[in-house]
């Protein structure tokens, strides 16, 4: 049996894709589980019934994630020498440390191979790259394998020289089911009444995806412009606000809408004219594919790592550089001024169609122990 493990179902890239890649691995008779810490969150609904779902966490949860994966790691440990999966896969860079650790105090470490799937890049402005190489080798470190979701990642994880096997397999989109989804109704303001364009950014509002220095470019951007800007994502509302005072401070508070998180982002995106990205860093962005299926041009920071493979491949947008608001604006004036043909922009995203995608996980999986 496959176990692949996240800490819960919150709305994330990483989440929806270890899904994503579990309904693979049981449609091709492989038997899999899918080990969370806490049973909650938006994307719970996605996993289907006959797919098991194991929950190793306690019945006092912790307030922050970090400090209650901590707390639940021999309840990890646990589920491990239970259940006795062949092959544990961590779903992303949050579990690798947690993970590493429960195999270990199982005692059932080398009787299963353990994978990770990794998801972000190490790579922060301030660190050496000693720092960074230290980083990878202590959260990677024993795996059996890794997967990277881009190959600018697979090459950070090589260059700290690590010892397991390193392959890569891009994140991949359904564009069957965005561009149903994108046909749905969407009643948002800024699409019912006239004005100058709609940027669209997505993601959990979070230091790492750069919000800040998106609503900075909006308002560098000339005033004849009349762009308006939705975010689509969960935060705090902490993090809201602070976003929203940003806006209010710089005078565009009126051209920006928090839509917070959606069930179907797609329907607001097939009605965007331009997706912008201010990512910190990232390994590779699911809502950069996924902007780029519903036809939308790219403005997009050139971080670590992921982004670049996807906009120079057409090219299918401008890069701008990290923490750069000027950048990030005239990213956007480029590509409002060049307005690529949508159709171009969508035919682009079947490079990453997800069948081909998930058929390599299946087959990466099984390469690495054939189980059916």
């Amino acid at each position: 049996m496959i176990a692949i493990a996240n800490y819960d179902f919150r709305a994330s890239g990483t989440v929806a894709k270890s899904i994503e890649i579990a309904i693979a691995l049981q449609n091709a008779g492989v038997p899999v589980e899918l080990w969370v810490v806490r049973a909650q969150g938006p994307l719970r609904d996605r996993v289907p019934q006959g797919l098991p779902v194991i929950e190793t966490g306690s019945g006092l949860r912790l307030r922050w994630r970090a400090v209650d994966l901590i707390a639940n790691i021999v309840g990890l440990a646990v589920a491990i020498r239970r259940r006795r999966p062949s092959l544990f896969l961590c779903g992303g860079n949050h579990l690798l440390l947690p993970s590493r650790i429960s195999s270990w105090l199982s005692g059932r470490r080398r009787q299963m191979l353990c994978g990770a799937r990794a998801s972000n890049s190490s790579q922060r402005a301030g660190r050496s790259r000693q720092a960074i190489h230290r980083e990878i080798r202590l959260k990677f470190g024993s795996r059996d394998f890794v997967v990277a979701v881009s190959q600018e990642l697979a090459d950070e994880l090589q260059a700290a020289r690590l010892k397991c096997r390193i392959a890569v397999i891009p994140n991949g989109v359904d564009l069957d089911r965005i561009d149903r989804l994108a046909a749905a109704p969407c009643d948002h303001p800024y699409f019912q009444q006239p004005g100058g364009p709609v940027l669209a950014a997505m993601g959990r509002i979070t230091h790492q995806k750069g919000f800040d220095t998106i609503i900075d470019a909006l308002a560098l951007l000339p005033v004849e412009t009349g762009a308006r800007l939705i975010i689509i994502g969960a935060g705090t509302h902490r993090e809201v606000r602070t976003l929203y005072k940003q806006a209010a401070r710089l005078g565009v508070a009126d051209r920006v809408s928090f839509a917070g998180y959606r069930d179907n982002p797609f329907a607001f995106l097939a009605r965007c004219d331009l997706f912008v990205s201010g990512s910190r860093w990232e390994g590779a962005s699911n809502a950069l594919i996924e902007a780029l299926a519903c036809g939308l041009p790219l403005a997009v920071t050139d971080c670590p790592t992921g982004n670049r493979e996807v906009v120079l491949r057409g090219p299918y947008g401008t890069l701008a550089e990290i923490d750069d608001a000027a950048s990030l604006a005239a990213a956007i004036t480029t590509e409002l001024d060049k307005r690529r043909p949508r159709s171009g922009q969508s035919a682009g995203a079947r490079h990453w169609a997800i069948e081909h995608c998930l058929a390599q996980w299946v087959a990466t999986l099984r390469q690495e122990r054939p189980l059916a």
